[in-house]
């Protein structure tokens, strides 16, 4: 219970937060009520970076390849990377793959990839 409510204070944050111009490259079909768009220009605070994690990603053809792993900002709260684990079920297989800021966005309830499921497959993974 305290995590829903920790999680609901950090989402209220989020949502309130301005939205991008309307020219992102976001298809309709990954995005569908999805709500507010934050991107690379976004700035956020650490409990909304951490409230982030868990949340599913999808890629831009709408597939979704798994969760957020963490989400990685700049000293001034600027956001730089996306860790995300994709593939396998039940975490068995998965592995994470790294995304730099300009090739995502942040919506209400999910993370969309400016990449093909096929792209993000592709990408090595991280070095733990």
């Amino acid at each position: 219970m305290m995590r829903t409510l920790t999680f609901a204070a950090a989402l209220a944050a989020v949502i309130a937060r301005p939205a991008i111009a309307e020219d992102a490259k976001i298809p309709a079909t990954a995005t569908e009520g999805a709500g507010t768009l934050l991107t690379a220009q976004s700035l956020l605070t650490d409990q909304e970076a951490k409230a982030w994690v868990g949340k599913p990603v999808y890629s831009s053809d709408g597939k979704n390849l798994g969760e957020v792993g963490a989400i990685l900002r700049s000293a001034d709260n600027k956001i730089t990377e996306l860790r995300a684990d994709i593939g396998g079920f039940l975490g068995i297989g998965e592995h994470e793959i790294a995304i730099p800021a300009s090739q995502f966005a942040l919506h209400s309830d999910r993370v969309v990839l400016d990449l093909t499921s096929a792209a993000a497959k592709a990408l090595p993974k991280v070095a733990k």
